[in-house]
Formats: structure tokens, sequence, C-alpha cells
């Protein structure tokens, strides 16, 4: 056989070779694809809600509102794709949602994945209830009235709006925007990341814990008694203070920044 036979057969294998990985990379797709299309569940799923007293619900990278509505059940309600792997249930008196845990395939990353966007809707009748939110990764957006108020953010975001008697929030990594009316006491800690707090009415009790990042707390025009610990990091105040007043502010910043500001 020729030296240019020989050649000229080589580059047909390795054409042949190429064009059959071509053909099952785009079967591969189109199964996945297909697959996509056809596996599905149900995009909506609720709980009855009587004697509930408390609501806890913990978020793993999706989009999550919680919001409050005129009816008897509360409900979980996907705006984005199917609820497969979330529950929402009764645990005793309290009510209970979980996001389902993707972990990760080599086949198919993180990155193939869409947002989710979840929507839990709580009857009014639940309004005041307890509320313990945890937000591992991904957004978690709230909107309403509650009688004791517990957030933990280790990454992603964090919106709260509405009312609480108390209030303790913690940040690890990630972001909080707080805006509550009614708060008496409130407990705020950055270990990294960053809070922003304002509250409408005069807190009693405020306690504040910043080793990284940044704190931001806003609070009506009043006098406070403002105790400093400050070993490393910066405390900026613009209250008016008093150390015989009732309105007690405990600050302690070991790095990072707080800073304490006059409300509206």
């Amino acid at each position: 056989m020729s030296t240019t036979k020989a050649g000229v057969g080589a580059i047909t294998i390795v054409t042949a070779v190429i064009g059959g990985v071509a053909i099952a990379g785009t079967a591969a797709s189109a199964a996945f694809a297909g697959a996509n299309q056809l596996v599905t569940g149900p995009t909506s799923t609720s709980a009855g809600v009587a004697d509930v007293t408390a609501l806890n619900l913990s978020v793993d990278a999706a989009d999550v509102r919680v919001e409050f509505y005129d009816g008897a059940e509360a409900r979980l309600e996907s705006d984005s794709g199917d609820l497969d792997g979330w529950r929402l249930y009764r645990d005793g008196d309290e009510l209970k949602v979980r996001s389902p845990d993707r972990g990760w395939s080599w086949f198919l990353p993180d990155w193939f994945q869409d947002s989710e966007t979840v929507t839990l809707l709580l009857p009014d009748s639940l309004s005041g209830i307890d509320a313990e939110f945890d937000v591992q990764a991904g957004a978690l957006r709230v909107d309403g009235e509650f009688d004791e108020l517990d957030a933990t953010v280790n990454a992603g975001a964090l919106n709260l709006d509405g009312s609480a008697k108390t209030v303790d929030a913690e940040v690890n990594a990630g972001r909080a925007d707080i805006a509550l009316a009614d708060v008496r006491e409130a407990e705020f800690t950055v270990a990294a990341g960053r809070l922003t707090a304002d509250l409408s009415a005069v807190p009693r009790e405020v306690s504040l814990d910043v080793s990284a990042g940044e704190l931001t707390l806003t609070v009506p025009d009043d006098v406070y008694s403002i105790r400093r610990n400050v070993s490393a990091g910066d405390l900026n105040s613009d209250l008016q203070e008093s150390s015989s007043s009732s309105n007690r502010i405990d600050a302690s910043v070991s790095a990072g920044t707080a800073n304490l500001r006059v409300g509206d």
C-alpha cells in the first residue's frame, strides 16, 4: 500500500470517529433535554395549620418568598417548575418547609440548573406566630407579622419586612436586609458579610456582635445608653446618648464595622 493511500485511510478513520462522537454528543444532549421536558412533578402542595404556633423554614439554592394570604391552608407553590424534593409538613405544632438537596453530578453540574422560585403562602390566621428562617444559599424574602423571629444566613441573601416583638439575626456570610416594626428586643450577629437593620420603634434592648463584615442599625431618634466593647474595627454612632437611658444598646466589635444611625 502506498504512503498516500495509508494517509487518506487514516484521515477517513479519524473523521468517522470524530463524527461519531459528535453524533453521540448530540443524541445525549437531545436525550437530556427530552428528559427535562418529560420529568415533571407537582407545582403546588398544601398543609393544614390548625394549632400551628411556629414556622421553621430552611432554604438551600433557591429563591423563596413568604407571604400571608386570605386562605385556610399553608400553600407552597412553584413559579418556575415543579416541587420535586420540596417538603411542606407538620411536626407537632410547628409548620416546616425544606428545600431539596440538589447535590452535584459530573453529568448534570449545578450550572445546568435554572434558579427555582417558590412561594410559601401562609393563612392570615397564622399572623403573629414565631418563625425561624435558615438560608444556606439562594435568597429568602419574607413579608409578614411575627412574634419571636430567628434568622440565620450562612450564604445568599435574606430580606425581612414586617413586624416582630423580638428578633435574633445572624449573618455568617452573604447579606441580610431587615426592616421591622414593634421590635422591643433585638440581637444581631455578623461573622462575615453584611447586615442592615431598620427598626421603626424604639427598642428597649439591643445586642450587637461584629467579628467581621459590616452591620448598620437604624433606630428612631431617641436617647440611648450605649455600652461599647471594641477591640478592633470601628463603631460609629449618630445617636443621642445618656447612661441613664432605659433604651440600651450593647455593642461588641472585634473586627469589621458597626454603624448606629438615626432613622427618619
